[in-house]
């Protein structure tokens, strides 16, 4: 009888095994601008534009880029921030524009489809704002 029990445990133990070993995991769906440590090089991809948000604001505060751009805030302020539309505080001007929060050393970014000029804050720290104009 004990060894009916022992030959049991152990058939279970690689039951569980297998279905350890060979269950597919789920796919990693991280951003990699959002994973971005310090001392990472940050590449953007073609026909992009960068903005930089700094203890001090927005870098360069105002930028002028072509139809279909690709904008990338990058957050090296030292906490977390946040990009959002205008105007402070229910960011209705341009929804599309409300990218939320996100940490230090991470990013958000938005294609610009349309020509126009969006203002955008940080709304955390609204003082902190910017211009997106799009030709």
């Amino acid at each position: 009888m004990n060894k009916n029990l022992i030959l049991a445990v152990v058939f279970i133990l690689v039951i569980i095994g297998g279905i350890y070993l060979f269950y597919p995991t789920k796919p990693s769906n991280k951003n990699s601008l959002a994973s971005i440590t310090p001392t990472q090089a940050i590449k953007l991809p073609e026909k992009s534009q960068g903005i930089i948000l700094t203890k001090s604001g927005f870098e360069p505060s105002e930028i002028k880029v072509k139809v279909k751009t690709l904008v990338v805030w990058i957050n090296k302020s030292g906490g977390p921030a946040t990009v959002n539309s205008d105007n402070h505080p229910t960011h209705l001007l341009y929804p599309f524009l409300n990218l939320g929060e996100f940490a230090n050393e991470s990013s958000v970014q938005v294609k610009f489809d349309s020509p126009g000029r969006y203002t955008y804050h940080n709304h955390l720290n609204p003082e902190q704002k910017g211009t997106v104009v799009v030709e």
